[in-house]
Formats: C-alpha cells, structure tokens, sequence
C-alpha cells in the first residue's frame, strides 16, 4: 500500500509539472524581440509635399518660380506716349513715375493690397529680361508724326522677371493691375490715396 501511495504522488507531481510548462509555453510568430519589448512597426508616413500653384500655365510654382517683390509696373505706347513706372512693394506701398508727375508716393487700402498682392505674387515667371526697364523717360519729339502705338503694360519683379499677363485666364488680374496704372497715374488720383510733391514755385526772372 505504501509503495502505490508513492507511486501515485509521483505521477501526479510529473502531471502538474507538465501542466505548469504549458500554461508558460510561449508561441513563436518569428518575432526574436526580447521578452517585454512591445513590437513596434518601422513603416513611415509618405504624405505629399504643400505644393503651390500659379494662375498661368499650371503645375508647381517653386519658390524660385514666385515673383520676389517690388514688382515695377511700366506703362507704354498710346497717343499720349505713356512712359509710366510703378514700383509695388509686398505691403501695397507704390512709388509713380510719368513724364510729368514725379515723387508721387500711394498705399492701397488693405482689401485691395491683400487681393492684388496675392494674386500677383502666384504667378509663374519667365526668364529674365535681356535689358531691364529704365528709370529714366524718354522726352517726346515735337516734330515727330504722332503715332497711336497700343498701349503696354509690363511687369517685372525684383530680379528683373517677366510676368506675363496677356494669357486670357489672368484677365482678372490683368484688368487690376491696368485700373491700378490708370489711377495711380491721373493728375488727381480718384481711388488711390496718393500723395505727390508739390514742385517748387520758381520766382520769374527779374
């Protein structure tokens, strides 16, 4: 009786054993981390670049691409001979020059400055002109035949870049920025606040 007694225990100590070393078997998915160490996914989110788009012609613009300001508005041709020049500075300031009015300085009101600016500054630019526009005004001749050229208006920016605006999808931008000419230019400015140097009254000859 004893001997079976024996016998039986050991059995049931070889059971629980066994027992015991499968409730701490662990199943292998091939993954040979330590013990403990949560498995981390080493994939990357690949989300696209912020990309920019100009008005003319589609596709990227770079900033190498985006007009730097000032950007120079110059007006020529017409029965009048135009010969203006407006510098656009980013905040809306404009410095005019014409044949006969000199020093003037203009700020666009906000809403016009943020649409103007923001429309300008998307567009695509060209290559740089072969010969940047001139400060200086070409005096007419009196005794010329007097010629109706059509009138231009051509934009350039800080590293002497040309803006194209003859592309009929800038036509909004297009008629802005021949408003703003016309305005800016007229002897008494209607909806720009413009302020212009008085020329200094020279005394007669005595």
């Amino acid at each position: 009786m004893v001997t079976m007694g024996r016998t039986g225990l050991y059995v049931g100590m070889t059971i629980a054993a066994l027992l015991t070393g499968g409730c701490g078997a662990v199943v292998s998915d091939g993954d040979t981390s330590p013990a403990g160490t949560e498995h981390r996914s080493t994939a990357t989110s690949t989300a696209p670049p912020k990309q920019r788009f100009g008005a003319s012609g589609g596709g990227t613009v770079t900033t190498s691409d985006s007009p730097v300001f000032p950007l120079v508005l110059h007006r020529t041709g017409g029965i009048a001979g135009f010969d203006d020049r407006i510098v656009l500075d980013a905040d809306g300031r404009l410095r005019v020059e014409t044949r006969s009015v000199h020093g003037r300085i203009c700020t666009l009101a906000g809403p016009v400055q943020r649409q103007l600016v923001t429309l300008l500054a998307t567009l695509r630019l060209g290559v740089p002109l072969t010969e940047a526009p001139s400060d200086e005004f070409t005096p007419l001749d009196p005794n010329a035949a007097t010629e109706s050229d059509p009138i231009s208006i051509s934009v350039t920016d800080d590293h002497e870049r040309a803006i194209d605006l003859s592309d009929p999808s800038l036509g909004e931008i297009a008629g802005l920025v021949g408003s703003l000419v016309s305005d800016v230019t007229l002897s008494a400015p209607a909806t720009t606040h413009c302020t212009t140097p008085t020329p200094p009254v020279v005394a007669p000859a005595p």
